[in-house]
């Protein structure tokens, strides 16, 4: 399918409740377009351009701001520890992200997982943005057999992350995380599998560019 799409490569963005299956959805659906997939690819993407090492944005990035480190340190500490207390690492972290996406954008398609892509990406009109969700039965399933855990702490998982991911979303979008107003489509994994959603949204970028094409 992908070789009929636009030769333009497009610019994909996935949401995701985590346990959804949302990042194999996207490396399918790079996969099967041909494109660079940034998930971890993004980190080393940003590490390159920002100048912090990789190791700083994997600790730091999709974190939510928290209005608690702007409350901290001494005020009498030297410029530096008074830097950070106002521009914290999760700042930092997605700066540098922000830069690399809209970097990558300008230069070429890709499918980016999460990262806040697709407010970042929100005034381009190549851009598709999708949300993967999932009933919490197969959203448990999916984190216990990945993370060879129990039942009880795959939920406690699943409540914390999704917690975490909605409130960076939302302190950095113009709109809120994992609702419809954010997202061009949102897609069942429960409803259709992982592979049916990649074919779902391989149609849908077609259906798009002939819309496009006829404008």
């Amino acid at each position: 399918m992908a070789e009929n799409m636009n030769t333009k490569q497009p610019l994909i963005c996935i949401g995701r409740e985590y346990g959804s299956g949302g990042r194999e959805i996207a490396e399918k659906l790079a996969e099967k377009l041909g494109i660079p997939c940034y998930d971890k690819l993004l980190i080393h993407k940003a590490a390159e351009k920002s100048g912090y090492t990789e190791h700083f944005l994997t600790q730091n990035e999709e974190q939510p701001f928290s209005i608690g480190s702007l409350l901290t340190g001494n005020p009498f500490a030297d410029t530096v520890s008074m830097a950070h207390a106002f521009y914290p690492e999760s700042q930092m972290a997605f700066d540098a992200e922000r830069h690399a996406i809209q970097d990558i954008a300008q230069n070429g398609g890709g499918v980016f997982v999460g990262r806040c892509a697709s407010s970042i990406l929100s005034d381009r009109d190549d851009m598709l943005s999708v949300f993967i969700y999932a009933n919490e039965d197969s959203k448990i399933k999916r984190v216990m057999a990945r993370n060879q855990t129990d039942e009880i702490t795959a939920k406690k998982r699943i409540q914390k992350v999704d917690r975490m991911r909605k409130r960076y979303f939302d302190f950095y979008a113009d709109t809120h995380w994992g609702e419809s107003e954010s997202y061009d489509m949102m897609l069942s994994s429960s409803q259709f599998g992982i592979d049916g959603c990649v074919e779902l949204i391989l149609q849908c970028l077609e259906l798009r560019n002939k819309h496009t094409e006829q404008q």
